[in-house]
């Protein structure tokens, strides 16, 4: 796990879906930090559930991983992903190299038992965020003259090392009858859709990749170069990614976008 000290005001669980609550601002009201902080909340929410529901989560682009050094470390390519929360994490340049700790590895190994070849390390991106930019907070006659604030909130990221493998992603959503007679039945859709929505997840953070952990001759423990599995990441399903699957199907060449 990469640590960061850091704001946790984006850390409470969403419900699966909540009604809106915006300001009424009217001449002469009192504006404060939480009038401001429900303005900024508003649009938070309302952004978050829309692309939780309506566009899922996953990987957008870049973020590829990487074994580094002696099989001990990694790094992950500049991209963008989307979380089970539906909150957008951008990792804006490469990372420097990350240090897979041992304890994980080792864990990792004693979890596969009997199927050590199975032995894999989870490697998960997280939404973090970061108070920063301090300034001074200007008080009353009996505050504190010294007293600094943090002026932004930075949205970032949170690399984590799990001792336990990925699944790799089901095929898709499966509609019951979805198809007859090679037509869409509407009534089959109209069900599916109408189908509770669900809370999010307690973990809201993406699987990037799995590391496969072996041996070397002195029994040291490892993830090899071509060790690195991204097929476990969850693919978000954009307008790009469905033009690209429909062309794959009528077998025309993706377009370069």
């Amino acid at each position: 796990m990469t640590p960061m000290n850091g704001h946790d005001a984006a850390g409470t669980r969403p419900a699966a879906v909540e009604a809106p609550l915006r300001n009424h601002y009217f001449h002469g009201r009192l504006m404060n930090v939480p009038t401001f902080e429900l303005e900024t909340e508003y649009f938070l929410r309302r952004s978050r559930l829309l692309t939780r529901l309506a566009m899922g989560y996953g990987v957008v682009c870049g973020l590829d991983v990487t074994v580094e050094g002696e099989g001990d470390s990694i790094r992950v390519q500049p991209g963008l992903a989307v979380d089970r929360w539906g909150r957008q994490i951008v990792v804006p340049e490469r990372t420097d190299p990350l240090e897979i700790p041992y304890e994980v590895m080792e864990s990792a190994v004693e979890r596969a038992g009997a199927c050590r070849e199975d032995a894999a390390v989870q490697v998960v991106l997280c939404y973090h965020e970061c108070l920063g930019d301090p300034v001074p907070a200007y008080v009353d006659d009996c505050g504190d003259p010294q007293a600094c604030e943090p002026s932004t909130i930075r949205e970032r990221y949170r690399i984590e090392f799990r001792d336990k493998p990925a699944r790799k992603p089901p095929p898709g959503p499966f509609v019951p009858g979805l198809l007859r007679d090679g037509r869409i039945d509407r009534d089959a859709l109209a069900r599916w859709v109408s189908r509770d929505c669900h809370k999010p997840p307690a973990d809201p953070c993406v699987p990037l990749a799995n590391l496969k952990v072996t041996a070397d001759a002195h029994g040291s423990l490892r993830c090899p170069p071509d060790g690195a599995d991204i097929a476990v990441r969850p693919v978000m399903v954009t307008n790009t990614v469905l033009m690209a699957l429909v062309l794959a199907l009528l077998d025309y060449p993706p377009p370069d976008y």
